[in-house]
C-alpha cells in the first residue's frame, strides 16, 4: 500500500461508490419534518461530485458530504497521510432548513439534469435525499434550487451561531476493506501476512474484489497497520496475494452493499 494506501486505511482518500440507494437510508415521510434520530444514524442529505479530468467521485471515496437527522455533518479530511475525516454539529433548526429546501427543490426524486452541451470529463453533482438520486452535469452552469442548495451545504461557509459545538473528528468504528486478488504466485518478496480474518472470505463486489467489515479490536489492528504500510504493499491471506484498500464507515452505511 502507498503512503496514500495507509492514509486510506484511516478513512481519508477511498470513498464509497454511487449506488442509487445507500444501505441503510430509507424513503424519507412525506411530512415536511426531519425523520427523528437514531443514534445520529438516519441521514437526510448526502452529496458527493464526480468525474471531470481528475476522475473525482470514483469507487470507494467519501462522499463530499452527508448530513444526518440530528444536525451531525461528515465530511473528508484533507488528503494526507494523518488526514481524519471531520465532523460538524449543526443546530437541528439548521437541518431542519436544509431538509426543507431539498423539499421545495424536489430532490424526494431521482431525476437527472442535463446540458445541450455534451463535454467527455464533465463534471457532475450527486445529491441523494433518503432514496432519491439527482445527478446535475455540469452543475456551476445549472442554475437551479438544487444547486442554490448545494452551495449552502458548504461546512466552511456554515456561521458557529448555526453549531450546537466546534467541529471534531469522526473516529468510525467499523472499517470496509476491499480485496483484489493479484494472481501473483508464488507471493512477491515482502508480502505481508494478512493478520485480520481471510480476505477471501469476504463478500464479492459487483466491480470485482472482495469486501470484508472489521469491527472492534480487528478495526483498531487495521488502523495499527495502516500506520507502518508502505506504497503498493501486497497482503498475503489464504494462499493468495491481495492489494488492499480500506474505506471508514459512515453511521448510515451498515454493510458493504452500501460501497459499490
Amino acid at each position: 500500500m502507498a503512503r496514500g494506501v495507509a492514509a486510506v486505511l484511516v478513512g481519508v482518500s477511498l470513498l464509497t461508490g454511487c449506488g442509487s440507494k445507500a444501505d441503510g437510508v430509507d424513503d424519507l415521510p412525506s411530512a415536511t419534518a426531519l425523520p427523528p434520530g437514531q443514534g445520529g444514524d438516519q441521514l437526510v442529505l448526502r452529496w458527493r461530485m464526480t468525474g471531470g479530468m481528475a476522475g473525482l467521485g470514483g469507487p470507494w471515496t467519501v462522499p463530499d458530504l452527508s448530513l444526518y437527522a440530528d444536525g451531525t455533518a461528515i465530511v473528508p479530511g484533507k488528503p494526507g497521510r494523518t488526514s481524519r475525516l471531520q465532523r460538524y454539529h449543526l443546530k437541528r433548526a439548521v437541518a431542519q432548513r436544509f431538509f426543507d429546501e431539498a423539499r421545495k427543490a424536489g430532490l424526494q426524486r431521482s431525476r437527472k439534469v442535463d446540458t445541450k452541451t455534451q463535454v467527455a470529463d464533465a463534471m457532475v453533482l450527486v445529491i441523494w435525499m433518503g432514496s432519491a438520486k439527482t445527478e446535475i452535469v455540469m452543475p456551476q452552469e445549472q442554475h437551479i434550487a438544487a444547486t442554490a442548495l448545494w452551495k449552502k451545504l458548504q461546512p466552511d461557509q456554515w456561521s458557529t451561531g448555526d453549531q450546537q459545538s466546534p467541529p471534531d473528528v469522526y473516529r468510525p468504528d467499523r472499517l470496509a476493506v476491499s480485496a483484489l486478488d493479484t494472481g501473483e504466485h508464488p507471493a512477491p518478496p515482502g508480502a505481508i501476512p494478512w493478520p485480520l480474518s481471510p480476505l477471501g472470505k469476504g463478500r464479492q463486489l459487483a466491480r470485482g474484489g472482495l469486501c470484508t467489515i472489521y469491527t472492534g479490536g480487528d478495526a483498531a489492528r487495521l488502523r495499527e497497520l495502516a500506520s507502518k504500510a508502505d506504497l503498493g504493499a501486497r497482503f498475503s491471506s489464504g494462499g493468495k496475494v491481495y492489494m488492499v484498500r480500506v474505506r471508514p464507515l459512515l453511521p448510515d452505511e451498515k454493510s458493504c452493499d452500501a460501497l459499490v
